[in-house]
């Protein structure tokens, strides 16, 4: 907690101050720098050099010359809080500076890129004997005077690290819901997001990279958290897909091709070597709601479809024992939930539970355990705060290569805080890397976490339970205790069961019915716990394609009948099936009618106007109704009975001559009656 408040104070000292701590008199309006490229750290066993390459631009009117780049760098830090301020200040007490000039000119609305390079074993003022971060300002000059500049660390290693940090990393793609209920495409965005330097596809591009670049029999173990919806929608892209508009984008035009690129690298990196994929339950529910809501099951349902979904690119079975619920949203009850599931570890958020500095002064235990409400522990992975926050900074992000170098820094001066821990301690720190950074911060971001000495990346399993000390147990500091409103949930299980009887009814293999219950999945994701009627459009959908096909099997029932004869047969024409035969049972009820072949015919409904016939015999002469009703094979009635109207002129010969009968013995029982009555009054 102290970390995070920390971060906020930093980033309103940024409000405050000039950007890189120099005056504003010092610096020119027209010119703006940003970091293109930088050593992630130097090494006097290696290459001792510190190279960095800037570009600056020109937003003014005048050409710029004499043109040259200051490097000052300042006393190594001490402290995270001093790393965290320098950031915004810049060094305060310059030990080593030098200006390297530059030819050509800065002209006016344009770039240029500048280069520099400090071999700091030969540095006054660097430490030789000892691995220290420093901050380092950079600025570009004209005629000597700054015209901008900007601030970034130095990690300089004067010898191996004797104990590397342990580091649990993963990349969490954002959930989207692309497509809507009508299945055209809403976001319009989308395609251009998966390419490999859009907001989804860069992550992926980058770890690709990553991975290509590892010599044999190496890993990089990373995590990887993905909404299996996400895939689902991408398949959808790739095939082609419909405007809102209603233009047609065909399978093959650059959308849908972005989208088929995007599936494959991401089918690569889940099988890249320490890539650890963790499936979320299929749309994204929160947890803690759908267990709330009474849908259990349904959430269940989502995580074997999720598995399924991310399986099915690869190939391959997923793990199950490391888990990240949605949203990071998790309850007493979620926690259980996935207990159940087979989980053991939890990526959290870095505020999931209070974290307290450790007893050294240093940054919060990366680790906690909660436990479920049958006792059993679970560990809780959690992600440093102060770093979490300088990746919530967009005065930093929007130079994603500077804050790259940021990341790398502060978890530098973290490392370096403490003293060499003794064996059994392990030290440890998490990092979760949402998909929400700027594209062009992932390559850096990601070539900075691979084989730097002081880190050694670790599969999150692994990393819970490396750590030493565990993390104390705790509760959590701000259960989810949202959940859908009863009617909402009340229209979910409503559509599900309409799905069921549609199912019931089909004769074959059909993908209908698994696309209706991933649009009620749909309408269970997380942005519609608190906007659910926004998600009552995916019911309403649901309920019209299955209202449709309710509608093709109803009988057309307008006309009446008439029997001259007392008995007949009624032909019942039904509607239009469409593509796939439906198999329905059609039953008659009347108390007035008999049907000596039975009132129910099990049918199967292969083309429009199908007739089904009922042989009956009317029990007495004139207009009587016939209820005919249609049920699906699991039971359910597919509407409500409808009437229709039989009138018989003449009543069946058999039938009249037993109530014939029947009315000759009531009338000889009648008179014997009489009979003995008046013999008895005579005498």
């Amino acid at each position: 907690m102290e970390r995070a408040i920390r971060a906020l104070l930093v980033i309103a000292i940024l409000a405050f101050i000039v950007p890189f701590g120099l005056p504003a008199s010092a610096q020119s309006t027209t010119v703006s720098l940003s970091l293109l490229s930088q050593s992630p750290w130097s090494a006097r066993y290696g290459d001792p050099r510190f190279r960095i390459s800037i570009v600056a631009t020109n937003f003014g009117t005048i050409p710029l010359g004499h043109l040259s780049v200051g490097i000052s760098i300042g006393a190594h830090y001490e402290t995270v809080v001093g790393y965290e301020s320098s950031l915004v200040e810049g060094p305060t007490n310059t030990v080593f500076q030098r200006v390297l000039p530059e030819d050509g000119r800065l002209e006016p609305n344009t770039s240029t890129t500048l280069f520099a390079s400090v071999d700091l074993s030969t540095a006054n003022g660097i430490d030789q004997t000892d691995n220290q971060v420093y901050p380092a300002r950079v600025d570009v000059r004209s005629n000597g005077s700054v015209l901008a500049s900007l601030t970034t660390p130095v990690l300089y290693f004067i010898r191996r690290p004797e104990a590397p940090m342990l580091l649990s990393s993963w990349i969490e793609l954002a959930p989207t819901i692309a497509f809507g209920s009508d299945g055209r495409l809403l976001d319009t965005a989308f395609p251009d997001a998966l390419r490999p330097q859009g907001q989804l596809g860069a992550p992926i591009a980058a770890l690709e990279g990553a991975l290509a670049g590892l010599r044999p029999g190496r890993a990089f173990p990373m995590g990887l958290v993905v909404e299996p919806a996400l895939v689902e929608q991408a398949q959808r892209a790739a095939s082609g897909y419909t405007l809102t508009d209603g233009t047609v984008v065909p399978k093959g035009a650059d959308g849908p091709l972005r989208a088929a690129g995007f599936l494959d690298s991401l089918s690569h990196v889940m099988d890249g070597p320490g890539v650890r994929t963790v499936a979320t339950p299929f749309a994204g529910p929160t947890i803690p709601s759908m267990v709330a809501s009474g849908l259990a099951r349904d959430l269940a349902t989502q995580r074997s479809l999720g598995l399924a979904t991310l399986q099915s690119l690869t190939g391959t079975a997923l793990q199950t024992d490391v888990a990240r619920p949605p949203s990071g949203s998790l309850s007493d009850d979620a926690i259980g939930w996935l207990a159940d599931a087979g989980a053991g570890t939890i990526l959290a958020d870095a505020d999931t539970v209070d974290r307290p500095m450790q007893s050294d002064g240093t940054n919060p235990a990366p680790t906690a355990t909660v436990s479920a409400p049958d006792g059993s522990p679970m560990t809780l992975v959690l992600p440093d705060p102060g770093i979490e926050g300088l990746l919530g900074r967009s005065d930093l992000v929007e130079d994603p290569v500077r804050a790259a170098q940021a990341v790398l820094g502060e978890l530098a001066v973290i490392w370096k805080e403490a003293p060499v821990p003794e064996a059994p301690h392990v030290r440890g720190i998490a990092l979760a890397l949402p998909s929400t950074l700027p594209p062009g911060m992932w390559a850096p971001m990601l070539a900075r976490l691979q084989g730097t000495p002081f880190l050694r990346l670790t599969d999150a399993g692994a990393f819970a339970t490396s750590v030493n000390p565990q993390g104390d147990p705790t509760v959590l500091r701000s259960p989810d205790a949202s959940a859908f409103p009863a009617s909402y949930t009340e229209q979910i299980r409503e559509q599900q069961h309409r799905v069921a009887t549609y199912r019931s009814m089909l004769t074959q293999a059909s993908p209908v019915p698994d696309e209706l219950t991933r649009d009620i999945y749909y309408a269970e994701s997380a942005r519609y716990v608190t906007d659910w009627e926004a998600g009552t459009s995916w019911l309403n959908a649901v309920a019209a394609t299955t209202q449709q096909a309710f509608d093709s099997v109803k009988p057309q029932v307008g006309q009446g009948f008439t029997f001259t004869s007392g008995e007949g047969t009624i032909p019942i024409l039904m509607g239009d099936p469409g593509l796939i035969p439906l198999r329905v049972t059609v039953e008659l009820q009347s108390s007035q009618f008999d049907f000596p072949d039975g009132s129910q015919r099990e049918v199967i409904l292969e083309r429009p106007d199908q007739v089904v016939s009922f042989r009956v015999i009317a029990k007495a002469a004139g207009q009587n109704p016939i209820l005919v009703d249609v049920i699906a094979p699991n039971g359910d009635e597919i509407g409500d009975p409808q009437a229709i109207v039989v009138r018989s002129t003449a009543v069946n010969h058999i039938a009249l001559l037993v109530t014939l009968a029947a009315a000759g013995v009531l009338a000889l029982l009648y008179s014997r009656r009489w009979w003995f009555r008046r013999t008895k009054v005579s005498s």
